[in-house]
């Protein structure tokens, strides 16, 4: 069964992708920055990949 994808998770995607980090992506959506962690976590299981590697200082897209 596919779901659909909530495009408020793709928009934090593409603001994380664009900002370099999840911090950097938080106030550009006004989220929290555990908000936007949970909300590319939860992108994360629905596509069953992991879409960011984790850096000691933001992300990189895989």
């Amino acid at each position: 069964m596919v779901l659909p994808l909530d495009l408020n998770l793709l928009r934090t995607f593409l603001a994380v992708y664009r900002a370099g980090s999840f911090t950097a992506a938080a106030p550009l959506l006004g989220l929290s920055q555990p908000t936007v962690t949970a909300q590319i976590r939860t992108l994360e299981q629905q596509t069953g990949r992991e879409l960011f590697t984790r850096l000691p200082r933001g992300v990189e897209p895989t």
